[in-house]
């Protein structure tokens, strides 16, 4: 352990020689391909490796994380080196041009779109996943597909962030609200429960509404469009489906209707006219939990923020999965690693990412406080996550590991090229809901000059 640290510790003396090294790099790029009948011991995991992480919003929690997972994976392959290099992710785009990136280096979905179709940089990872002996039943598919282009792995995630609720405990009990967090409640009956907790003033305004959520993020509005049986988008085929599917259409009258009804608080849409007026008591952010029962909560990492929200304002609170659709999947998210197809140590690069896909990988990492929610299955009841909430211990944390077999990616940029994407972007999804729900179009209309436009251009991209 000690000799791990101390080869962190000379992080400083390391990164003197980084240009050196960037210089004399090969420019040879790396397939990633490894002969299948290899195991972890055949491989070459050993000599330095430098990894680059995002330091732009990085506190020193995060980087604890960090040195206690290189420390990990150093101890478990003790010829290799870890060498840790903070830089802003702006200019991650400059430093892959320049050769002068990490070995190993910080993505998310959009990031790993742009590296690999643009600049030809990320080596695939899927070939070392046998010869490593890692267990892909293991992982929830929903991580794991957000580092995937073109059936190849680009990207292993390092956490998972789950669609889940948090709500206001007070506020249900004072409408005499018995409620079972535990279990994901279907979504008529809580829409039930929604409808009884809106209270409606004489004038018609809403002074308290049931859920909060923003109709226009891909996030929300994916598990809409498949609650329901439907499926809006075609890999195969290469095809979206909005409107030529009623159930992807009964997903977005669902939306639709709740707001209509004053029950779904519509966050972050531009309203007008009698909407604006009928949620105007209503506050446009997420501040609006003292007036709406239940708020969409995506990431773990959120935890100190809302939950010290409600503490301020005296609020009980507690956690709930996200309401269950007959057809039910939820939105997952995950940021991570991937390899640079230029490095000179693609074993050791591949092994060091691909770590994160690994129990003790995955302890390292989020046992620290900077750390999120484990993306395995097997490690889903564990503690040492778990604990480190000590702020909040009696609070629902199953939520977050609630879904094992039916997460999907939260983004769409990992399921139809971009430029398709830039159709379905969450601003042109904005745009439209303000568009129909001030009365300016309708659903079928909007809805199908979206899905028109999206398939002319997966057209012209697949030509």
């Amino acid at each position: 352990m000690k000799k791990g640290i101390a080869r962190i510790i000379c992080i400083a003396l390391a990164v003197l020689s980084v240009g050196l090294a960037a210089s004399c790099r090969k420019v040879e790029i790396k397939t990633g391909d490894v002969d299948q009948d290899l195991t972890v011991t055949d491989l070459a995991i050993r000599g330095r490796v430098r990894l680059t992480y995002d330091n732009s919003n990085y506190t020193e929690e995060m980087n604890t994380c960090l040195r206690s997972f290189a420390t990990a994976f150093m101890a478990e392959y003790p010829d290799a080196e870890v060498v840790l290099d903070g830089a802003s992710r702006s200019a991650f785009g400059t430093r892959i041009s320049s050769g002068d990136i990490g070995d190993v280096f910080w993505c998310d979905e959009n990031d790993v779109n742009n590296y690999h179709f643009n600049h030809n940089a990320l080596m695939p990872l899927d070939a070392y996943i046998k010869p490593m002996g890692i267990d892909m039943g293991n992982i929830y598919s929903g991580a794991i597909d957000c580092g995937r282009f073109d059936s190849r792995l680009y990207m292993v995630p390092r956490n998972i962030g789950l669609s889940a609720v948090i709500y206001n405990a007070d506020m249900l009990k004072e409408a005499g609200i018995t409620f079972d967090n535990t279990r994901a409640t279907s979504w008529d009956d809580f829409k039930t429960i929604c409808r009884q907790v809106t209270v409606t003033g004489d004038d018609g305004k809403i002074l308290r509404a049931g859920f909060s959520l923003r109709l226009w993020w891909d996030v929300i509005w994916q598990m809409f469009f498949r609650g329901f049986g439907g499926e809006w988008v075609d890999s195969v085929n290469h095809r979206i489906t909005i409107t030529d599917s009623a159930e992807v259409m009964r997903g977005i009258q669902e939306m639709y209707d709740g707001v209509m009804e004053g029950w779904l608080y519509p966050l972050g849409q531009n309203l007008s006219g009698s909407v604006a007026d009928k949620f105007s008591e209503i506050p446009n952010d997420d501040s609006n939990f003292t007036k709406v029962a239940f708020l969409y909560f995506m990431s773990f990492t959120y935890l100190d923020s809302f939950g010290q929200m409600y503490d301020t304002a005296d609020t009980d609170w507690d956690f709930c999965p996200f309401p269950a659709f007959p057809n039910h999947t939820v939105s997952a998210g995950a940021t991570g690693y991937s390899v640079y197809n230029r490095t000179s140590n693609p074993d050791t690069a591949a092994a060091l990412a691909l770590y994160f896909l690994t129990e003790n990988g995955q302890r390292a990492y989020h046992s620290q406080m900077g750390g999120d929610v484990p993306l395995l299955k097997s490690l889903a009841e564990e503690d040492f996550w778990r604990n480190k909430s000590y702020q909040w211990p009696d609070k629902n944390y199953d939520v977050f590991v609630s879904y094992t077999d039916n997460t999907r990616p939260a983004t769409v940029i990992v399921q139809c090229p971009f430029e398709v994407r830039e159709v379905l972007s969450n601003e042109k999804m904005l745009e439209l809901w303000n568009n129909v729900l001030n009365g300016k179009t309708d659903l079928q209309t909007a809805f199908g000059i979206m899905q028109r436009e999206a398939n002319e251009r997966w057209m012209r991209f697949w030509s």
